[in-house]
């Protein structure tokens, strides 16, 4: 290894990521070249030609990257109309491989194809180490399937596996950062955390966390941690990746885009009336929506929402579109919602609940339903200016209602459950009758996959409530139109650790999913149960996916909100 490498791989480590991606066509380079503005052909010495390489290209002083990914014979392609005349930096994701010298950069003229050979190296175990997924750390891990879901699966609420894998505590070191990690809020992260108001006036005093004893989980995550990161010196045990995308899931078509501020946290994504796509922020007071076509973006802010001096955090955690131009906004610690009018380009501020409110059937009875995030299942009437009329819906004895999340159909009845719930259970909007529907215990997903309940939701045209099966790994739909006892289905997704987030139907015969771990997007047949896989040229902290249906009978497109990494990106099938 060349010094100059080596200067680059430390450099690497204290970094994020290498920015990386790729494409994948089935046709021959003959007709790739006459219909590609850039193309080219990925090899190495240890494969030759390599299918599932994401290539990655990103224009000069543009906050867009366009990805393509490579064929079976090592060949990428990107298409005319994606990419303007302009010069280019190529950059791939590769587990296991690097690209020297990367980025490359490259001239695209727009008249005539640019052909551009990229030779990979294998990397280095430190450059490997800098790839692998937070669900390829947890694959690697060697602790018992059990110890590693009670102990490090969900670290990626914050930030990716790389933290704890890369560490050097040692056990009783380790005790005081899980201590003071778990009382960090939702939306935190590395660079911009935030505490519950009851913890800030004793942080860092011995009246803090600090001054506690550790919990059983606190120590047994300790333990855990010192056996899998570097407190022993070079990890001791084989760092695993997953097979690169291969025939049908390298047919696609990725477009990337970075927001103006380094640590926005889109959260919810969806495309709006005007065509631009809107997100949240997890972790500030902010609504912002990005044009597709040209990249320009605008935010607009809504004031502090906490009672004042309470040091309440900021930051929402749900968006959901009425159907009619107005976004519902979950403030999550603080007292909400946030109704943001994108006509008007104004918010409507309430104060009773800053859990998920969801309006697209409020024309049916004039309610909405709030709930989700621990929050009690209510229905409410919105007057403008701040007033409400509101119902709260109990649980009928020895039943709950508790929700992560909830969702509506067309007659407005209401859905939900929570990550431990054993049932999803329905609301009539007219009685208030309550229904419970258990939730199998079987099947469930690859490694990983030894829990159940759900985690996000979204009903479809036809009334069937489709969720997100995080911990079981597998998506769920309920459909209660069916006979009894067959209202329900489960379809398992068999990539370790891929821990589903929520699921999403496109109304064509297809149902989305996303990975909160794996850094991939998953699309099903519902007519053939056939899975396709698509990776995602970045890390991808995922917690919401928004399917953009087809307006000319083709295929439906996915958006997807990079919670961690300030980007959005659009995934584009090119084969059904």
């Amino acid at each position: 290894m060349t010094i100059k490498r080596r200067l680059h791989i430390g450099i690497a480590a204290g970094l994020i990521f290498l920015a990386a991606i790729t494409f994948s066509s089935a046709t021959t380079p003959a007709l790739q070249t006459t219909s590609a503005v850039l193309t080219g052909r990925v090899t190495s010495t240890a494969e030759g030609a390599m299918e599932g390489v994401l290539v990655n290209a990103k224009r000069e002083g543009s906050n867009m990257t366009v990805t393509v990914v490579t064929n079976a014979n090592g060949f990428y392609t990107f298409p005319a109309g994606r990419l303007e005349p302009g010069k280019y930096a190529i950059t791939v994701r590769a587990a296991g491989y690097v690209l020297p010298g990367t980025p490359k950069a490259v001239e695209v003229t727009g008249r005539t194809a640019v052909e551009t050979n990229l030779r990979l190296e294998q990397a280095s175990i430190l450059e490997k180490a800098l790839q692998l997924t937070s669900a390829e750390w947890l694959h690697s891990y060697p602790l018992p399937e059990q110890t590693k879901f009670a102990t490090l699966r969900d670290c990626t609420r914050c930030h990716s596996q790389v933290k704890p894998a890369m560490s050097t505590y040692d056990a009783p070191t380790a005790v005081s950062v899980m201590q003071r990690m778990a009382v960090y809020t939702s939306g935190s992260t590395p660079p911009s955390f935030q505490l519950p108001s009851s913890e800030v006036a004793n942080w860092g005093r011995p009246g803090g966390v600090m001054g506690r004893e550790p919990s059983a989980l606190h120590l047994q995550q300790s333990e855990a941690v010192a056996a899998i990161n570097l407190s022993k010196g070079v990890w001791q045990y084989p760092l695993k990746t997953f097979p690169r995308p291969k025939g049908k899931d390298t047919q696609v078509i990725l477009t990337t885009y970075e927001l103006k501020r380094p640590l926005a946290k889109p959260h919810d994504v969806e495309v709006g009336p005007d065509g631009w796509l809107y997100y949240n922020d997890f972790n500030d007071n902010v609504l912002g929506k990005l044009n597709p076509k040209t990249g320009e973006m605008k935010e607009y802010r809504y004031p502090y929402m906490g009672e004042k001096g309470s040091f309440t955090p900021i930051g929402n955690r749900t968006m959901v579109h009425d159907g009619r131009g107005k976004f519902y906004i979950g403030t999550q610690n603080q007292l909400g919602p946030a109704i943001f009018d994108s006509k008007t380009e104004t918010f409507d501020l309430y104060n009773f609940s800053g859990a998920m409110t969801l309006a697209q059937s409020s024309q049916v009875d004039g309610w909405a339903w709030n709930g989700g995030a621990g929050a009690p299942l209510s229905r409410v009437k919105f007057k403008g200016n701040g007033q409400i009329e509101r119902e709260t819906v109990r649980a009928e004895q020895g039943q709950s209602l508790a929700a992560y999340d909830i969702g509506v159909d067309s007659k407005n009845n209401v859905y939900g459950g929570d990550r431990t719930c054993t049932s999803i259970w329905k609301v009539d909007a007219k009685t208030l009758k309550q229904t419970f529907y258990p939730i199998p215990a079987k099947p469930r997903g690859g490694e990983g996959s030894v829990g159940g309940g759900m985690r996000r939701a979204v009903v479809d045209s036809k009334d069937r409530f489709w969720w997100g099966g995080f911990d079981g790994g597998f998506i769920g739909v309920l459909d209660t139109k069916q006979p009894a006892g067959q209202e329900m289905k489960l379809f398992p997704i068999p990539t370790p650790w891929f821990q589903p987030y929520i699921a999403e139907n496109d109304d064509s015969g297809y149902t989305w999913t996303g990975s909160i771990s794996a850094d991939r997007v998953a699309r099903m047949n519902e007519t053939t149960g056939e899975w396709t896989m698509y990776l995602l040229p970045n890390e991808t902290n995922l917690r919401h996916i928004h399917v953009q249906r087809s307006t000319g009978g083709g295929l439906s497109s996915l958006w997807v909100g990079m919670n961690h990494q300030a980007r959005i990106v659009h995934i584009e099938p090119l084969a059904p």
